[in-house]
């Protein structure tokens, strides 16, 4: 979602690739998280943060299914949300590893502490804006994709320009407003979103498979308890 030109060249099979690209990351989630579950409960085990860890991996194949059935519906303004929501998942996942203390870490968001207000093991308040910061170095683009779906959570001028078309001519226009119709994107637009969906939930897997990756590291400490 980045401001440079839509790729023209793309048609309704790019977008049906992208959706079944995103079921199949949706089973890779799954996937990791029982991994993750597994290699904790076979030492009869199972860690706080990882429930915090397994509650982001539930929303975010919730949001995965959300965003096709929506824009199969063609229904892409509600759909469109769904892509800043994945992204918090993805800087929620992130903060988890940012911390000292995940335990401690765990307990403060079941008490309905801010992740804005804890900080990070360097003393960084962990900020959405600090957050997506960090995570632009991991995953450059993160950043702006932030940005720019966190105007479309709010109403802004995005949604004015999404109602409205102006047709100029000379010194007078004419603008057509939308009420009840649906809104037609162009394809281009379309795999562009669904694109995004895409990469920001395979960069959560990453973020998940690192988190896995990490828990099973630590579980060896209890294998000779």
């Amino acid at each position: 979602m980045e401001n440079q030109p839509l790729n023209s060249y793309v048609s309704e099979k790019d977008l049906v690739k992208i959706f079944e690209s995103l079921d199949a990351m949706n089973k890779k989630l799954n996937q990791t998280a029982i991994d993750i579950f597994t290699n904790e409960t076979n030492r009869k085990l199972l860690s706080k943060p990882s429930h915090f860890t397994f509650s982001i991996v539930h929303r975010a194949i919730e949001l995965n299914k959300g965003f096709k059935t929506l824009a199969e519906a063609n229904n892409w303004i509600t759909a469109i949300n769904l892509i800043r929501l994945q992204a918090d998942n993805c800087m929620r996942l992130f903060a988890l590893s940012l911390v000292q203390d995940r335990l401690d870490f765990y307990n403060r968001i079941q008490n309905e502490e801010h992740i804005r207000n804890i900080k990070d093991a360097e003393g960084n308040e962990m900020t959405d804006q600090y957050l997506s910061t960090k995570l632009n170095e991991l995953y450059p683009g993160f950043r702006i994709l932030y940005e720019n779906t966190s105007g479309l959570i709010h109403f802004s001028n995005e949604h004015m320009k999404i109602n409205t078309d102006r047709i100029d001519d000379g010194d007078e226009f004419m603008m057509y407003i939308r009420l009840a119709e649906t809104t037609e994107f162009p394809i281009g637009k379309k795999v562009d979103y669904a694109f995004n969906m895409f990469i920001v939930s395979k960069e959560l897997h990453s973020l998940l498979n690192g988190y896995k990756l990490s828990m099973i590291d630590f579980m060896k400490r209890f294998d000779n308890e």
